[in-house]
C-alpha cells in the first residue's frame, strides 16, 4: 500500500488598497470592470518605471505571517523570477525566493468534524507580484492587464500532509484565517486563493521521497479532494505496471475527473533568479508600520473555546466558524447575557434556512438583535412551547414583526391554567386510562409520552409538556 505525500502552495490575493508596486487599485473582483483600464507603467512593465512597495500590502502579509506563528524577519529582500509568457508584461515575477519575510510558521486545525486536531508547518509565506489574466475566445487569446501586479502572498508548506480531507480542512482553515483578519476575501471561485498541490507516492515512511508531481487549476475543496485522490491513483497505476513518474506540472479539469500534463517541472535555475535591482533591501525593524502583532484573529482557538465552553456539536460550530459576522452576532447576543445554547439553536435551525434560502446575511435579518434578544428571553422563561416558538421565529423571519406583538396575535400569552386545573385534567386522563396506568407502574416508562399527548390535546396545547410530565409522575408515583 503506497502512503501519499503532500504539499502545498497557496496564493492569496490580499486586500490592500493599491498594487504591489504601484498605486493602481488593487480590485477584488475583475468581472465588473473594463479590462486594460486599471494600469500604469509600473504593473505593465514599461521601460523606466520602477517599483515602490505599498506599505498597506506589506502590513497584511506581516498579519498573515503573524496568525501563521511565522518568524517574521528584521530585514528581508525581493527576487526576480524571469519567465515568457503573455500574461507576464515584465518578462518576469517579483517575488521572495532567498530571503522571505516570513518564515517557519505552524497552522493548527480540526479534522473529522472537529473532533481531532492536526498541525502542518508552514516553510515560508512570502510577497509576489500577480500576472495578468489570459483570456482564451474561440481561436483569439485576450489579455487583460488589471491583475497585473496585484499583491500576493504564496504560503508553501512542507510536505506534511498525508490525507486529502486533512488539506481541504487545513484550507478551510487557512481561509478562515485570512478572512476573519481581514488580509483576504480568500474567494477560490474567483481567483482570491488559489492551491497548487504537489504529491508524491512512496511504500513507507523509511522509504525516500517519490517524485513529486504538481497539480494546478484547483479551485474549490471538493476539487482538491477529488484531484489528490485521481492523481494518488494514476501514480499507484504508473509504478504498479512498470511505469515512472515524471516530476511535471499537470493541469486539473474537474468538470472531466482527469488532469493532463502541461509542462515538466521547473527548478529554481529554470526561473534564473537574482536579486531585484530596483528594490533596497526591506528593514522592517525601521519602518514606520501601523501594524499591531496582537490584534489577530485565530479561528481554530475559536473552535476550542466553542467545544470546550460551550460543548457544542460539529452543526453548531460549523454554522459559526464558516461566517464572522455570525459568529460575531452570536458573541454580541452572548455578552448581553444570552444563554449560547439557546442563542446557537435558533441561529444554526431556522436562522441559518432563512438565509440560505433568501440569500441574506444575518446583517440583512427582518428583525434587530434586539428584537432576537427578546425572543431569546422568551425561550430562556419557558413562557411558550416549542411548537409556539418556532411559530413566532417563523413569523418574524416572514414579516419582521416583533416576538412580542406576534405572540399576542397568536394569543400565546392566553392565562395559563392554574395548577390545580391542570392536576384535575390529569387526574381525569388517568382515571380514563387504567390499563395504561398499569403498563406504566409494571415498567413500561414509555407510556408517559401517551398522557403528555392526551394533556396537550384536552387544555388544547397550552400546557408546557415538561410541567405536565412533572405533575403525572406525582400522581403515578
Amino acid at each position: 500500500m503506497y502512503q501519499k505525500t503532500i504539499g502545498l502552495e497557496i496564493h492569496l490575493k490580499i486586500k490592500s488598497a493599491t498594487k504591489l508596486f504601484c498605486q493602481c487599485k488593487n480590485l477584488q473582483d475583475f468581472d465588473t470592470v473594463l479590462p486594460n483600464s486599471n494600469i500604469c507603467p509600473v504593473c505593465t512593465g514599461q521601460p523606466g518605471a520602477l517599483p515602490v512597495l505599498s506599505q498597506d500590502a506589506l502590513e497584511k502579509s506581516l498579519l498573515l505571517g503573524k496568525v501563521l506563528w511565522c518568524t517574521i524577519h528584521d530585514k528581508s529582500s525581493f527576487d526576480r523570477k524571469s519567465y515568457f509568457y503573455p500574461d507576464l508584461p515584465m518578462g518576469y515575477q517579483i517575488t521572495q525566493l532567498y530571503a522571505p519575510t516570513c518564515t517557519d510558521g505552524k497552522v493548527s486545525f480540526f479534522v473529522n468534524q472537529f473532533a481531532e486536531e492536526r498541525s502542518v508547518t508552514i516553510r515560508d509565506a512570502h510577497m509576489e507580484t500577480d500576472t495578468a489574466k489570459m483570456i482564451h475566445d474561440g481561436w483569439q487569446a485576450l489579455i487583460d492587464y488589471n491583475r497585473a501586479g496585484t499583491p500576493l502572498v504564496e504560503v508553501v508548506t512542507w510536505p506534511d500532509f498525508s490525507d486529502a480531507d486533512d488539506v481541504s480542512e487545513f484550507l478551510k482553515e487557512l481561509q478562515r484565517i485570512a478572512r476573519y483578519n481581514n488580509i483576504s476575501d480568500a474567494d477560490m471561485e474567483k481567483g482570491q486563493m488559489r492551491v497548487d498541490v504537489n504529491i508524491s507516492i512512496r511504500l513507507s515512511d523509511d522509504a525516500p521521497l517519490g517524485t513529486r508531481v504538481e497539480l494546478k487549476n484547483i479551485n474549490s475543496f471538493g476539487a482538491v479532494r477529488r484531484a489528490i485522490e485521481h492523481e494518488y491513483i494514476r501514480q499507484v497505476w504508473l509504478l504498479d505496471n512498470g511505469g515512472t513518474i515524471e516530476q511535471e506540472t499537470r493541469w486539473w479539469d474537474d468538470a472531466a475527473g482527469n488532469s493532463y500534463s502541461m509542462r515538466s517541472k521547473e527548478n529554481a535555475l529554470d526561473y534564473r533568479y537574482f536579486p531585484e535591482p530596483d528594490l533596497p533591501v526591506l528593514d522592517i525593524k525601521n519602518l514606520n508600520l501601523s501594524f499591531q502583532a496582537d490584534d489577530v484573529i485565530i479561528p481554530f482557538v475559536i473552535v476550542k473555546q466553542l467545544k470546550e465552553e460551550y460543548g457544542f456539536h460539529k452543526e453548531y460550530i460549523n454554522t459559526l466558524i464558516n461566517d464572522k459576522s455570525v459568529l460575531d452576532y452570536f458573541r454580541a447576543c452572548v455578552v448581553d447575557g444570552a444563554d449560547p445554547k439557546v442563542v446557537v439553536k435558533w441561529i444554526a435551525g431556522p436562522i441559518a434556512a432563512y438565509m440560505t434560502q433568501e440569500y441574506k446575511t444575518i446583517d440583512q435579518l427582518p428583525f434587530d438583535r434586539v428584537q432576537f434578544l427578546w425572543f431569546v428571553g422568551i425561550v430562556q422563561e419557558w413562557k411558550l412551547l416549542d411548537a409556539q416558538l418556532k411559530i413566532v421565529m417563523d413569523q418574524m423571519l416572514q414579516t419582521g414583526k416583533s416576538a412580542e406583538s406576534i405572540v399576542t396575535e397568536q394569543w400565546f400569552d392566553a392565562p395559563w391554567l392554574s395548577d390545580d386545573e391542570l392536576r384535575r385534567i390529569i387526574q381525569n386522563v388517568l382515571d380514563m386510562n387504567p390499563a395504561i396506568v398499569q403498563q406504566y407502574k409494571d415498567g413500561k416508562t414509555t407510556t408517559m409520552w401517551f398522557f403528555v399527548g392526551q394533556v396537550m390535546k384536552q387544555t388544547g396545547g397550552k400546557v408546557n409538556p415538561k410541567d405536565a410530565t412533572t405533575v403525572i409522575t406525582e400522581l403515578l408515583a
